[in-house]
């Protein structure tokens, strides 16, 4: 069983965001935090700790919505490769809601070792179409007028439905990738996920899917079974080892 870590937090000078390192000198490998739609990285430090804390330098950027969120992310990723305790080989992508949408498109941009989607879409016409079911002033609603009002709906915008969708990039998909996702979630239905998972799996990814029970959207108050099943998937799939 691995040891856990003090960690030191450090504002970012050239992004918005921060760092969670381990105090202990070493190179780690690392994670790149991304935060829901509509929060910032203080949202997800409980996460970026967590990971700290298991031995791994994690750096949480600020982005604004989808629309800069891959090239955010991809910066992030370019930027915790060059710092001095991070094996560069071993640094991967780990993100919430939107956060976890952004992680699986980065993977097509930039090459990472593994990502972790949690509770992410896949699929934003059927995302669409479910959210606009619900009626008028509910969160659900709210994001699907949103899209709407954006793109239009995916008769109309058929296209660009497409293009923002993870799902028609797994081809491109890189790194062995762990899809968490509650069972309870009522703004990212479940069968996205199990969606991914039979794709990534016919592709011949490595990767699976966990669910958990009571679990809404965000998971508030599951983080630590997140991040536990999340730190297992990568001890099993070699990424953690003692600090070089």
């Amino acid at each position: 069983m691995l040891l856990r870590h003090e960690v030191v937090k450090a504002k970012l000078t050239d992004m918005i965001g921060y760092t969670v390192t381990p105090k202990e000198p070493g190179r780690y490998p690392g994670v790149v935090v991304l935060h829901a739609f509509n929060q910032t990285p203080d949202d997800v430090e409980v996460f970026a700790r967590k990971f700290a804390e298991n031995g791994f330098v994690a750096l949480a950027p600020k982005y604004t919505d989808a629309s800069d969120g891959v090239y955010v992310a991809v910066n992030a990723l370019k930027k915790i490769k060059t710092l001095d305790n991070v094996d560069p080989i071993r640094v991967g992508l780990f993100g919430v809601s939107l956060g976890g949408t952004i992680a699986l498109l980065t993977s097509t941009q930039e090459k990472v070792s593994f990502v972790i989607d949690v509770a992410g879409w896949v699929d934003l016409a059927h995302l669409y179409y479910f959210l606009s079911k619900f009626e008028k002033g509910t969160p659900q609603r709210y994001v699907a007028d949103l899209v709407k009002s954006s793109i239009g709906t995916p008769e109309e915008s058929k296209d660009i439905y497409e293009l923002s969708s993870p799902i028609t990039y797994v081809d491109r998909m890189t790194g062995y990738i762990l899809i968490i996702h509650g069972d309870s979630d009522t703004m990212v239905p479940l069968e996205q996920s199990q969606l991914l998972l039979k794709k990534l799996l016919e592709k011949g990814f490595t990767a699976e899917l966990h669910i958990i029970r009571g679990g809404g959207h965000l998971l508030k108050g599951k983080e630590d079974e997140v991040v536990n099943i999340a730190i297992d998937f990568l001890r099993r799939n070699g990424f953690l080892t003692k600090p070089v």
